[in-house]
């Protein structure tokens, strides 16, 4: 608790912030920074707040979106604030070459990814057993600033728990009872769940179904055959390009990844996005071993039952999914028999 302490204090003693989102910014992400950012301007602290690149137009319903800046301007602020994120790759944008100027603030993170390495000059908090930092930003706040909750204040972290949860798909055990008891507390601000189902869970675009049909089109299975299991791999595709085809955008495409993984009787759901010279690889995991893990192994990051990952490309795509394929069957030879031994053991003893 030392370190909540030492957050708050620096908190109260600041009076202008720069809150940022990290690039592709995800929704956990947004609804932190307009929470955080509605708690603080009810203090009459200046606030502003950068992205690297616009959000997507599925949040346009949100009004304080048009706050939002794309551009930084390196001013003299007296916090800066990285939510649901805790490295400068995730912004590179800003910070490549200005990283003298972010080393000399003060910087609070407040996050609920595993560690990694992390800017210097940092008051650092996380909790990679919450479902979400929208949840871990309620449960810092409340024993702060109860007092200024409101109901737009309520919405935005309960947006961000129903999302990273899956609307409570994802979060199991006492994680799933720690949500729920977030989740009606913030009912009780009057968090403005129909909202939330409706724009974000129940509003697809025609266009996002056509795109639907071609992703599904591409899904193809592989399998996995480890000493005492079969891992049931379901993957598909599409290119960056495709998406101004279809006058979608990556958060609207990204939503068919969790289609995907309703799918039965599949372990680990992979989507592969091209974009330019790179591929990016969102990975989906309904088995044991910790999805985060995988992503390590390509120094990238993630959760227990999601992760992503972002590599050079080949230029064809489909070339890239399948060498992705060939390294992804080798890892889990060479990585996971340890730790299906663990599971294994477990399950014997219990």
């Amino acid at each position: 608790m030392f370190m909540l302490e030492r957050i708050k204090s620096c908190i109260d003693e600041a009076q202008s912030f720069a809150l940022f989102w990290h690039e592709n910014i995800d929704w956990d992400a947004l609804w932190a920074i307009l929470g955080f950012w509605s708690l603080l301007e009810k203090q009459w602290k200046k606030v502003s707040y950068f992205t690297p690149n616009e959000p997507s137009h599925v949040f346009k319903f949100l009004d304080a979106l048009d706050k939002v800046k794309t551009e930084f301007d390196y001013w003299d602020y007296d916090v800066i604030v990285f939510l649901d994120f805790n490295q400068y790759s995730r912004i590179p944008a800003f910070t490549q070459w200005h990283e003298e100027y972010f080393d000399a603030h003060k910087k609070i993170i407040i996050d609920h990814h595993k560690p990694e390495e992390e800017p210097v000059n940092t008051l650092i908090y996380r909790d990679p057993s919450s479902i979400s930092t929208c949840s871990l930003l309620y449960e810092i706040t409340k024993d702060w600033w109860i007092d200024l909750y409101d109901s737009d204040i309520a919405t935005y972290f309960y947006m961000g728990l129903s999302t990273d949860s899956w609307n409570f798909r994802f979060d199991e055990g006492e994680q799933s009872v720690r949500s729920f008891r977030i989740a009606a507390d913030l009912l009780e601000f009057w968090a403005r769940k129909k909202e939330i189902i409706d724009e974000i869970f129940r509003s697809k675009s025609y266009r996002s179904v056509q795109f639907m049909e071609m992703v599904l089109s591409r899904m193809q299975k592989m399998h996995v055959y480890l000493d005492w299991k079969v891992l049931n791999v379901i993957y598909s595709y599409y290119e960056d390009s495709e998406l101004e085809k279809y006058n979608i955008d990556w958060d609207e495409a990204d939503y068919w990844l969790h289609i995907m993984q309703d799918i039965r009787n599949n372990d680990l759901v992979i989507f592969v996005k091209k974009v330019d010279n790179c591929f990016k690889v969102s990975l989906r995991w309904r088995w044991n071993i910790d999805c985060s893990y995988l992503a390590n192994l390509f120094w990238w990051w993630g959760h227990h039952n999601a992760a992503w990952l972002k590599l050079q490309s080949c230029w064809y795509i489909e070339k890239d999914v399948q060498d992705f394929l060939k390294t992804i069957d080798g890892y889990f030879h060479e990585h996971t028999k340890k730790l299906l031994v663990v599971e294994w053991l477990k399950n014997e003893l219990m």
